[in-house]
């Protein structure tokens, strides 16, 4: 199968980071990436130019999703998916340097996962 793209995945949970990581691989996606922190996740955005983020809102660290999210699309505008199990109004009302493709709450739905693959793999 043809590599379709790669992606960042910014998750401090182990468990969700690998079967993410595992389900993009399946799916003909290179993984750049997994990171816990905000900061690290700027870094490998800078390093790695992922197509797609996949970033948690809240991650280990002083820097939060949002905030990591906003820097990396003032360096280079980045496809993300903001992910939380806070589903609350607060995440949507966050300022963004550039709206997101799509929030996504936990658990995480595969078919919600599907379509944004599916979307960016026709880009």
């Amino acid at each position: 199968m043809p590599e379709r793209g790669s992606v960042l995945i910014v998750e401090d949970e182990t468990l969700t980071a690998m079967a993410l990581a595992s389900y993009v691989q399946e799916k003909g996606f290179t993984v750049a990436g997994l990171s816990a922190t905000g900061e690290d996740a700027v870094r490998m955005a800078s390093s790695e130019r992922p197509d797609l983020i996949f970033m948690d809102v809240r991650l280990a660290g002083p820097m939060d999703g949002v905030e990591a999210a906003n820097l990396i699309q003032t360096v280079r505008p980045t496809e993300i998916v903001i992910i939380s199990g806070y589903t609350d109004a607060i995440v949507e009302l966050r300022p963004w340097a550039r709206k997101p493709l799509a929030f996504l709450s936990k658990p995480i739905d595969y078919a919600d996962i599907d379509e944004i693959l599916r979307i960016l793999g026709q880009e």
